[in-house]
């Protein structure tokens, strides 16, 4: 236990010094790259403003989560999304250069277009950051007797990157999608920027009008546990701490952030000596009713399936937010994004709402998610469109606001609902982990 102790405090120092020496080869590489586009006396200058510049933006954007002045979080604003832009300067090398492989550009060319696709790809980001989808996800659970619309709200990351404008923007689309009641599983907060005073930042919570539940994640202990827990109380909203709530047929466990178990290794996880293994057996659950766990991280899957958990809504992973991060998150995390199933569990993972370290995502959406939480067996679709009773081969037609799945031999209409808003047709998709269970996914955009 020591030693894991020890392990934990040196990781951060370990992870910072990695960075470091990465973002120092990256710079020196691109420096080498940017000589031999731009052969100018004056590029070594440059290429010193470039790095000086960086180190700004990654200052800026790691090192300010602490303070409440308004220009450091400018700063932190500012910085996080010229560190994002570094990332992308270097994927758009690497495409200038597959351009090259194939039209042979000349030097400058190539350093020009490897400019502008950077700043395209960096606008767009932040774009596509800000930019709010809903995901419809049709989930079936045993034991329900009637259908609950619910609406997860996760990651958030009020910061220096967003504040009361955008959660305001959150709330509308929500009440637009009529939810009865709201799961949020934490990452509320990822600075102490709109801890000043009597901020009024989580006003727009007190207009939602239905149940609401609260489970913090590792930014909110970050930044400062006990002021998130009193602002978020404050707001309206249910505080689930190793808990258990009911509503209607389903009983609601909202878990601490922590590890799985004493055995597990975790940099994320809080000091708390509790894991999810030894609350899963203290908690007083009723095996006939269905359960629904609410934790920020998608950890401790098993002790939650063998205490009789239907499903986990969990977050944290950001999807790997931007590209090539997209690939590591699907390598770190056994549960990355969208639905799974363990055992006789489902798990959703949404991407969350906010960003961390820039406020850029490319690869990934910022998520708002509208469950259908159904009785089991209402909808019976396998992974590859069938029905399992009968082999039937199934078509999925889309026309809003209806959607709907054929038989594609007889045309007979297998499952119909209606969206919640507008939706891509290209984006609606089928889930599903076993004969008897199946969910019906589609996305809108707001």
């Amino acid at each position: 236990m020591v030693v894991y102790c020890g392990m934990r405090q040196f990781i951060p120092i370990l992870f910072l010094v990695i960075t470091l020496g990465l973002v120092a080869a990256a710079v020196y590489y691109l420096s080498r790259r940017f000589a031999l586009f731009f052969p100018t006396p004056g590029m070594k200058g440059w290429v010193w403003i470039f790095s000086l510049g960086l180190a700004f933006a990654f200052v800026g954007s790691i090192g300010f989560s602490e303070l409440t002045n308004q220009f450091v979080a400018a700063w932190s604003l500012v910085g996080s999304i010229l560190l994002g832009a570094f990332v992308l300067l270097l994927l758009s090398l690497a495409v200038t250069d597959l351009i090259h492989l194939l039209l042979k550009l000349s030097p400058a060319l190539r350093g020009w277009l490897t400019v502008g696709l950077t700043i395209l790809l960096t606008g767009y980001g932040v774009w596509n950051a800000y930019h709010f989808r809903v995901k419809e996800v049709t989930i079936p659970i045993r034991g329900l007797t009637k259908e609950i619309r619910a609406v997860q709200l996760t990651d958030i990351h009020l910061g220096n990157s967003r504040g009361k404008k955008e959660l305001e923007r959150i709330v509308r689309i929500t009440k637009e999608l009529r939810p009865e009641i709201i799961f949020n599983t934490g990452d509320l907060f990822d600075s102490k920027t709109h801890f000043n005073g009597n901020n009024d930042v989580l006003d727009p919570f007190r207009t939602i009008g239905v149940p609401h539940y609260f489970v913090f994640g590792n930014h909110d202990e970050q930044v400062g546990l006990t002021q998130v827990l009193r602002r978020v109380k404050e707001s309206g909203v249910t505080l689930l701490m190793n808990s258990v709530a009911h509503y209607n047929d389903l009983q609601i466990v909202g878990l601490n952030n922590m590890a799985a178990d004493s055995q597990s290794f975790d940099i994320h996880a809080s000091n708390d000596s509790t894991t999810v293994q030894s609350v899963m057996k203290s908690l007083e659950i009723d095996p006939e009713r269905p359960l629904l766990v609410l934790h920020h991280r998608p950890d401790g899957i098993a002790y939650m399936a063998e205490a009789g958990a239907d499903l986990l809504l969990t977050g944290h992973t950001h999807a790997g937010q931007m590209f090539p991060f997209t690939l590591m998150a699907k390598w770190m995390f056994g549960y990355n994004k969208g639905l799974y199933q363990y055992e006789d569990m489902k798990i959703y993972v949404s991407q969350g709402l906010g960003t961390f370290f820039s406020p850029i995502r490319f690869g990934t959406h910022s998520e708002i998610t509208l469950l259908r939480l159904v009785p089991a067996g209402s909808i019976r679709l396998n992974s590859l469109g069938y029905l399992p009773q009968q082999e039937k081969e199934a078509t999925i037609t889309a026309n809003a606001p209806t959607f709907v799945v054929k038989d594609a031999e007889t045309n007979e209409t297998l499952y119909s609902g209606k969206t919640s808003g507008p939706f891509y047709q290209e984006d609606i998709r089928q889930e599903v982990m076993m004969a008897d269970f199946s969910a019906l996914q589609r996305t809108g955009s707001y």
